[in-house]
């Protein structure tokens, strides 16, 4: 990996987990939804999505909860329900957010445990697509718009390795312009002032 500049293009965050706010959604479908898949849909949801030519995905844990209601239910009654177990795998809330907007674009999930914010943002940096939607969630949710060209916020990634005890807190600063560089385990983000 190498040195490269980006552009970052609107961002959300929440730090809510509970009565997280998607009646925007319809309520046949709404009611199905998981916490995860609601602080993802909310993020996602304040972000423009013109000209979006790929989504990344990225999560810790995924639907870790909808896994363990499966297994429960695999021990006590010895059966699996479909429509759960549809729901339980790791890119599930990325499909779902193709699916509901009617975006025919790639998407990838990315699973890197602490590092799930670093690795899913170096996955879009490093895309061969000039407009890329990337989506952190877990109890937590950030998206945000990487460019290629022109956006809000000009940037560079340094592949020389920092150290961070919490992503989504030194991401959301940075984004804020609390801190200029974002460090991570896998390298560190930093703003271009011109």
């Amino acid at each position: 990996m190498k040195n490269t500049t980006f552009y970052i293009d609107n961002f959300f965050y929440t730090k809510q987990t509970d009565n997280i706010d998607v009646s925007f959604i319809p309520p046949i479908i709404r009611r199905k939804l998981s916490p995860l898949d609601k602080v993802f849909l909310l993020s996602i949801n304040n972000i423009p999505t013109d000209n979006i030519e790929e989504l990344v995905f990225s999560s810790a844990f995924g639907e870790i909860t909808r896994l363990d209601n499966i297994i429960q239910q695999y021990k006590e009654f010895n059966e699996v329900s479909p429509a759960q177990f549809s729901g339980s795998v790791h890119n599930y809330p990325a499909g779902f957010y193709t699916l509901y907007k009617k975006i025919n674009i790639p998407y990838y999930a990315i699973a890197s445990g602490k590092n799930s914010i670093s690795a899913g943002l170096i996955k879009a940096i490093f895309s061969s697509k000039k407009n890329v939607l990337f989506s952190y969630a877990d109890k937590v949710s950030v998206s945000c718009m990487i460019k290629k060209e022109k956006g809000k916020i000009h940037c560079r990634f340094n592949p020389e390795s920092t150290h961070c005890e919490n992503e989504f807190e030194s991401f959301v600063d940075f984004l804020e312009g609390k801190n200029n560089v974002f460090q991570t385990d896998m390298g560190y983000f930093e703003r271009i002032y011109k």
